[in-house]
């Protein structure tokens, strides 16, 4: 796969900008406006929406700061859509990590725990490192859980 394109600096400085707000919109549970800076910035990233050097973290943003309005449905479709998009690389566990976090979030447990599974295995764990230990408590009690049957 030949190297992305780069996103020029004053549209990652306008991401960030957006991205902040979300950010402090999450943190006072604003779900409508959080969801809302999310589209927003959504908007201003050109097509292909997958294929520049800053795809990956912007959708990762975007996928944290759905997640936190509750908007699993459309943060799920985002990420099958990075997945099938041709720009997906195949040691990239982020994209599993996320699905099975909006799963779990969703109360899909069964889909969550193939998903943080296949994430767990591709990155020997590191996948939780840096995120909420609910994810990981709910992948080691459902492994343990699984044993005993």
């Amino acid at each position: 796969m030949e190297k992305p394109p780069t996103m020029d600096r004053a549209l990652i400085e306008a991401l960030v900008g957006v991205f902040s707000k979300a950010r402090v919109a999450a943190a006072q549970s604003e779900a409508a406006l959080t969801e809302s800076l999310c589209w927003e910035a959504w908007a201003l990233v050109p097509e292909p929406k997958f294929g520049w050097d800053s795809s990956y973290v912007v959708l990762g943003r975007m996928v944290s700061f759905l997640r936190a309005a509750k908007v699993y449905e459309k943060a799920i479709s985002l990420v099958h859509g990075y997945l099938e998009s041709g720009h997906h690389l195949d040691y990239e566990d982020g994209p599993y990590f996320w699905l099975g976090t909006l799963h779990y979030e969703k109360g899909n447990l069964g889909d969550a725990y193939t998903y943080l599974d296949r994430a767990n295995r591709m990155s020997g764990g590191r996948c939780f490192r840096e995120e909420e230990p609910k994810y990981k408590a709910f992948l080691k009690a459902a492994k343990a859980k699984n044993k005993l049957r």
